[in-house]
């Protein structure tokens, strides 16, 4: 028998909830204990250098949330589609799996994590990167729900 489309769009709401309660835990733990550096490309300031630009910090902590928070959003739609894929064996699914793995990758190679690694941060492009972020996340959580409903 056929669950109610309303018992369908809970489950699903609360699964992309769960996701998303999972990324920005983990963005807040690294944000919060891992030392963003708040400077244009810099490592740790220095005596005698430029103060970085006021708020960096803050742009740079939200790039380190939202970057966790479509990373797991992205490993749960590798699921779904992963699953989809094993059960229908329908070269879209294969497709759609292997643009969401290559995303996946864009966006380790691009999150602020990889900048942290060098030592640096996102400079006077912070707020502007941290906005994309948003917006990314943002439709990553749609995309989610609308594929496990």
């Amino acid at each position: 028998m056929d669950e109610p489309r309303d018992a369908v769009g809970s489950r699903a709401a609360l699964w992309v909830l769960a996701v998303i309660v999972i990324g920005l835990v983990v963005g807040l733990a690294l944000a919060l204990l891992v030392p963003v550096p708040a400077g244009p490309g810099a490592p740790p300031r220095q005596p005698g250098s430029p103060p970085p630009p006021p708020g960096a910090q803050p742009f740079a902590q939200a790039m380190v949330v939202l970057s966790s928070v479509s990373i797991a959003e992205l490993l749960a739609l590798l699921v779904v589609y992963g699953r989809t894929y094993r059960t229908t064996q329908a070269p879209y699914m294969l497709g759609l799996f292997v643009f969401l793995l290559a995303l996946l990758m864009e966006t380790l190679l691009t999150s602020p994590f990889l900048l942290i690694a060098f030592g640096t941060g996102p400079g006077s492009l912070g707020r502007f990167v941290a906005r994309g972020q948003l917006l990314m996340a943002g439709a990553l959580g749609v995309f989610l729900y609308l594929s496990v409903q």
